[in-house]
């Protein structure tokens, strides 16, 4: 017997249920919600008595030529409180003041690390605390961290400083270019387009390849020029881009029921040792100048492409907070229905990672957009 033909004959059965029947079922009804409620009465807060003790977290993005910065607090129970300030109860203090941690290069020491204050991430924290080298790495170091703590115990981590990948070109088409205000005032001057964009690069192929792509601008300006007028620039947009190998980690099953990545990470599992151009969609653009006293820092705008080169401990670690926050088998875990997602950590107690990355940048100044644009 087919499905089909199950279904008709339980439908039609189900027709022949008699209004008694129903009549009964509904005088039980306030028997149930008593039932129910006698059982809510029976749930209550608890704290879960597990043996657990907090260990060192450390966290740190080591990038050629610059200084390296070395977050380390502990692991703490859900039941402490909040981190981030804002919430009712007052956010606890994670991190670790007594710690030390010493910098290896290449199995050599080279330093210790001292504990520095400097700006947070407002508006979840004001100031934040972290340990920081004088030591600037380069491609090809292996940097080695040990840490140490004589309350949350020891913890260290290696990773090896990659190489970047240059960027050979960027083929970019301007659409939709429009302006509004006067040029020749430079009063509340703003330019409206799209662009699409190519960058190229090769890779390697001698090697397994790591990546990660940004796009920015050069920032925004304000302030007073010397005849007292203010000036003001700032870049708006969206950035749209698909590429097909910013989804290379989404499975098939994820495609379909429409899960996708929205992260720019990727590998070179398909393009090793190939010439390559990441599409790059950017919407939406708002540039607005303000600039009537000719300031001459004011009005010199810029797109800026960034392809780095990443470490597999921070490619590793990227994928699977994604995994655990919108892959299905995530999200499965995260209701009992399968084994839980941990994020990848290459340190020693499990918590935290110290990755490596090599950027290569390529600037696009909006002189030469506007240019592009009135030539098309």
């Amino acid at each position: 017997m087919d499905f089909l033909n199950m279904n008709r004959i339980f439908a039609s059965s189900m027709k022949t249920i008699r209004f008694s029947s129903i009549l009964k079922c509904i005088r039980l009804l306030p028997l149930a919600f008593v039932f129910m409620a006698g059982l809510t009465g029976c749930f209550t807060s608890f704290e879960p008595d597990i043996d657990s003790k907090p260990v060192l977290c450390m966290n740190s993005l080591i990038t050629d030529g610059d200084s390296i910065k070395v977050s380390l607090t502990r692991t703490w129970r859900w039941s402490e409180g909040v981190v981030v300030e804002g919430y009712d109860q007052a956010p606890i203090d994670l991190v670790v003041y007594d710690g030390v941690i010493k910098l290896f290069v290449d199995n050599e020491y080279k330093e210790t690390l001292k504990l520095v204050e400097t700006e947070g991430d407002y508006p979840y924290r004001k100031k934040k605390w972290v340990y920081v080298a004088e030591y600037i790495p380069k491609s090809g170091d292996t940097i080695r961290l040990e840490a140490l703590s004589e309350e949350y115990g020891e913890a260290s981590a290696e990773v090896e400083v990659p190489y970047a990948v240059p960027i050979e070109n960027v083929d970019y088409t301007v659409k939709d270019f429009v302006m509004d205000g006067d040029e020749s005032s430079m009063e509340d001057l703003t330019y409206y387009f799209d662009m699409d964009l190519l960058v190229w690069f090769s890779d390697p192929g001698c090697t397994t390849d790591y990546y990660m792509f940004k796009t920015s601008t050069s920032g925004h300006k304000s302030g007073e020029g010397d005849d007292g007028s203010s000036f003001s620039e700032y870049i708006y947009y969206s950035d749209v881009s698909d590429d097909p190998l910013f989804s290379e980690h989404v499975s098939a099953l994820e495609s379909a029921v429409g899960i996708y990545s929205g992260y720019t990470f990727f590998s070179d599992r398909q393009i090793s040792g190939k010439k390559y151009s990441l599409h790059v969609d950017l919407d939406d653009i708002c540039y607005y100048l303000r600039n009537p006293s000719g300031h001459p820092d004011v009005g010199n705008a810029e797109f800026y492409m960034d392809l780095y080169t990443i470490s597999p401990s921070y490619y590793k670690h990227v994928i699977s907070v994604w995994q655990s926050n919108d892959g299905i088998v995530g999200s499965l875990g995260g209701v009992g229905l399968a084994d839980p997602v941990f994020e990848s950590s290459n340190v020693s107690t499990g918590a935290g990672v110290v990755a490596a990355a090599a950027v290569s940048k390529y600037a696009i100044p909006f002189a030469d957009i506007r240019e592009k644009a009135e030539n098309n």
